[in-house]
């Protein structure tokens, strides 16, 4: 079956620098052929100066994401053929969100600086020393460590605490997921998703000793709370991570540890308020909730315009729905299983 593919080139020592265009080539195509085969083919065959990286061909490695059809995804992993009938045609680019180097080669060099900057790895300072000949995962024993000798102050990590953090553990820092992102296509100091999703998988962590103040750092300018849950970083996600999922976590734990002092927790609040008070979403009050009032000033020329396109409630005026007391008996019981929760913990 013969198709033809487009794949983007860019020539950094070219007469115009690195300005993209896309190339057509012929290929035959066979059956459980993948895009990286074709793209080898086409190097191989007809274009020995066309750049990518690859390196595994399992999808494990993640060094072929390219985005495929304008959706980002790992060339090893995709068929040629069911792609081409999906989609009627076969374009290939370098990852959004990344500076081009050469055709499909984009600079990583942003995204290993994210993920140094959540230092991906334990923090256990003053750990007692690991006992000799356990061949199990362990972490500390936080309370009652007194007096106790080195091998009774650990204890096993159980199964659901490592199920907790593992798809974060799943991560082959492929970068489709921040090829994805809308925040950081207009944001590019925005620490990312793969980043945070990494961060999930230490502040999750049983064994973490530093948990609050890797929240804290999280919780700050261009972190967890610019994430617009666009929901692009789990769709396109290769491994199943599920960013999106370990961002929530990460903003369920800040705000549980009582870090709440951020647009972001603020603008949670206020939204639980304001359900609570009349069972919907009060826009304007959570505005003033939100960012204060002085801040709120210099929104009102959007708040206008949101109101002239009907996205606006009045708020003077604004009702509570019908039957508002079931609404409040739900935050009630909510309450009180919190209220048990907390007696059971030792």
């Amino acid at each position: 079956m013969k198709i033809k593919i487009k794949i983007s080139r860019c020539d950094p020592l070219g007469r115009t620098g690195c300005k993209p265009f896309l190339q057509a080539y012929d290929i035959e195509a066979r059956e459980g052929m993948t895009v990286l085969d074709a793209l080898h083919l086409v190097k191989d065959e007809q274009d020995g100066t066309l750049a990518f990286r690859r390196s595994c061909r399992s999808a494990i490695c993640g060094s072929c994401a390219v985005n495929l059809n304008g959706f980002p995804k790992l060339a090893c992993k995709t068929q040629l053929i069911p792609e081409y009938k999906k989609k009627g045609a076969i374009i290939i680019e370098p990852l959004f969100n990344y500076r081009v180097i050469k055709d499909l080669v984009v600079d990583f060099n942003p995204f290993w600086d994210k993920i140094n900057k959540i230092e991906p790895w334990l923090n256990q300072k003053n750990n007692p020393p690991l006992p000799q000949g356990d061949r199990f995962q362990i972490c500390p024993q936080k309370e009652g460590m007194e007096g106790l000798s080195s091998e009774k102050k650990w204890q096993r990590v159980d199964k659901q605490a490592v199920l907790k953090i593992g798809n974060s553990s799943k991560c082959i820092m492929c970068g489709c997921c921040n090829a994805a992102c809308n925040t950081l296509e207009i944001d590019k100091h925005f620490v990312a998703p793969a980043a945070l999703a990494k961060a999930w998988r230490f502040v999750g962590d049983e064994r973490e000793l530093q948990r609050q103040k890797r929240l804290v750092r999280l919780s700050g300018g261009h972190g967890m709370w610019d994430c617009v849950r666009c929901v692009h970083c789990t769709e396109y996600c290769p491994k199943d991570v599920a960013p999106l999922q370990a961002i929530e976590r990460l903003r369920a734990e800040a705000i549980k540890e009582g870090i709440i002092d951020n647009d972001g927790a603020r603008h949670v609040e206020s939204m639980v308020d304001s359900i609570k008070r009349v069972g919907r979403l009060d826009e304007a009050a959570m505005t003033f909730k939100t960012l204060g009032f002085l801040r709120s000033l210099g929104m009102i020329p959007f708040g206008l315009k949101m109101e002239m396109h009907g996205k606006m409630p009045m708020p003077l005026i604004f009702p509570q729905i019908e039957k508002i007391e079931e609404v409040k008996k739900i935050y009630e019981e909510i309450e009180k299983r919190k209220a048990v929760s907390r007696n059971r913990e030792p």
